[in-house]
């Protein structure tokens, strides 16, 4: 078992557009907030809890790339045949498929974790010495957790996208299109039905309130945002899973 997460975490941090994207997803919320923290005007009388709202709403980003991440992890080795040996050499293909998520959920996570981190210190240094008094109370520290977590879920996401569909451009562009245009395609369904509020049936939207400092009345619940995604995340993958376990490779 060592042995396969070691050599699912080669693969994972040995993968050039992985760099890439990585490096974009730290590097945008932190010029972002290393920009707004030294430039903006008056930031003693603008700045509070904003900083917690910037840092999060720019690591939204961070979390799509690492979906995506996610995604190419497993259907970059379909496109290149490697998918074939993987198989070859660990024939229990549920187990390995486990394993390779495990390594992306972990990476990512522990990788926003850090994004997060220097993000929200640097802009605060900034910001502190600019007179700017920050504060951030008990909303604010469960949405950094909460921009974190989802992170870790999207990066999931793809990654069981890609167990079922195989394709990497196709994979990105379902990853990419599912909050743009199927989630509101059901949001006009469910609105035309009568449905008051149809957020909290969309489990990608909904999602977004584990990272929202300022829930309002119609909001889904952080708790339900972060379960139905995860369930519906687990449910992809064990369909993943079991697709790759009758198909050929």
């Amino acid at each position: 078992m060592i042995d396969l997460v070691r050599s699912e975490w080669i693969k994972l941090h040995t993968v050039r557009v992985n760099y890439v994207l990585g490096i974009i997803g730290a590097a945008f919320p932190l010029i972002v907030v290393v920009l707004v923290a030294a430039l903006s005007g008056e930031p003693e009388l603008r700045f509070g809890n904003d900083l917690v709202r910037i840092v999060i709403d720019t690591m939204v980003i961070s979390a799509i790339l690492f979906g995506v991440i996610g995604a190419l992890n497993l259907t970059s080795e379909y496109s290149h045949g490697t998918i074939r040996t993987t198989f070859a050499a660990v024939p229990q293909r549920a187990t390995l498929l486990l394993v390779k998520a495990g390594v992306s959920l972990a990476a990512t996570t522990i990788f926003a974790t850090i994004v997060m981190i220097v993000t929200y210190g640097i802009g605060a240094i900034i910001l502190s010495g600019r007179n700017a008094q920050l504060s951030i109370d008990g909303n604010g520290r469960t949405a950094l957790i909460g921009i974190v977590i989802l992170c870790g879920m999207l990066s999931l996401f793809g990654y069981g996208l890609g167990l079922i569909i195989r394709n990497s451009a196709a994979t990105v562009a379902v990853f990419i299109l599912w909050p743009l245009l199927l989630e509101n395609i059901v949001r006009g369904v469910l609105s035309a039905s009568g449905v008051h509020n149809p957020t909290p049936w969309l489990p990608y939207q909904s999602a977004f309130a584990m990272a929202s400092s300022e829930l309002g009345p119609g909001d889904p619940s952080r708790l339900h945002g972060g379960l139905y995604l995860g369930a519906v995340v687990v449910v992809i993958i064990a369909i993943g899973i079991v697709v790759n376990e009758r198909r050929d490779a």
